[in-house]
């Protein structure tokens, strides 16, 4: 892996924002599930209105003729819906971008360049001593070639891993607090799984939160963390080799079109993620339970 491939896998992502619907037959939704899309996407869209932040660089899941149709069989489960919202600091995360590029390329000349060409050489001629040994039926040298190569292989794999790690802890080190928050919103959502061991809190309204510390990179911004609010009836906290999780069964007397559960999840620093969550209007997100 040259350097420049390294930098290009390092800063280029690919994000699919939004539902992703493989080519299959569709349906013209009925009144009623125009009526229950209408009505979530009402309530998240008002239930943010009032967050006071940095700008909002991205919102899906609020454009109602996204949901003019619908797959067959929905009628046969309850309807679902997600919303998404995110604010962002520019000019925070432009600065930590210049201070990241900056630092990376002042660490570039300890990237051993010329040691990687080396390797590439010595594995090419090896693969060409290896295919003759092959011509000639000579397996015994084809197996001391291919001990050799892989020993090749490992040195430059462990001098890259190696510059991964710096590169990564350049990164992590530089990359810019507290200047993201996103609002994700799952209207009738049955499961949420915790990265980490939930810490339970309240609002100043008495609506019981959970805060998980799950710090990790996203882009060059650093998510600080997660707040949720678990909103319906007969949620269970589950502990299992997969970690902390919380499910809720379906009641399958209700109709499709009926909202069961609201899971909202906020990730941003959690003094930031508590003063958004107490500037959304929540009561238009439990106004939709039943």
């Amino acid at each position: 892996m040259t350097l420049r491939t390294f930098l290009l896998l390092l800063f280029t992502g690919i994000f699919l924002v939004g539902p992703v619907i493989a080519d299959s037959e569709t349906r013209p939704a009925t009144p009623a599930e125009k009526g229950f899309y209408e009505k979530v996407i009402t309530a998240c869209t008002g239930s943010v209105a009032g967050i006071s932040l940095w700008q909002k660089i991205d919102e899906s899941g609020h454009e109602k003729a996204e949901y003019e149709n619908v797959v067959p069989g929905t009628e046969n489960m309850p309807l679902v819906y997600h919303y998404y919202a995110e604010w962002a600091d520019q000019q925070v995360l432009e600065k930590a971008s210049n201070e990241i590029s900056a630092a990376l390329a002042e660490k570039m000349p300890e990237v051993p360049e010329t040691s990687e060409s080396q390797d590439v050489r010595e594995l090419e001629e090896l693969s060409e001593q290896i295919a003759a040994a092959a011509a000639a039926g000579n397996m015994t040298e084809v197996e001391r070639l291919n001990s050799m190569a892989e020993e090749i292989s490992a040195k430059s794999e462990a001098i890259f891993a190696e510059s991964d790690r710096q590169f990564r802890e350049v990164i992590e080190k530089l990359a810019a607090r507290d200047a993201r928050a996103v609002v994700r919103i799952g209207v009738n959502q049955f499961y949420q799984g915790f990265d980490g061991e939930p810490v339970a809190g309240r609002l100043s309204d008495g609506t019981e939160i959970f805060r998980v510390e799950n710090g990790r990179m996203y882009n060059e911004t650093w998510v600080e963390g997660t707040t949720y609010v678990i909103l319906g009836k007969d949620w269970k906290t589950q502990h299992d080799e997969a970690g902390a999780s919380m499910e809720k069964p379906e009641n399958p007397e209700i109709k499709n079109d009926r909202v069961q559960s609201v899971v909202i999840a906020v990730e941003a620093e959690q003094k930031r993620a508590l003063q958004i969550l107490e500037a959304m209007n929540l009561k238009l997100i439990k106004n939709l339970l039943d």
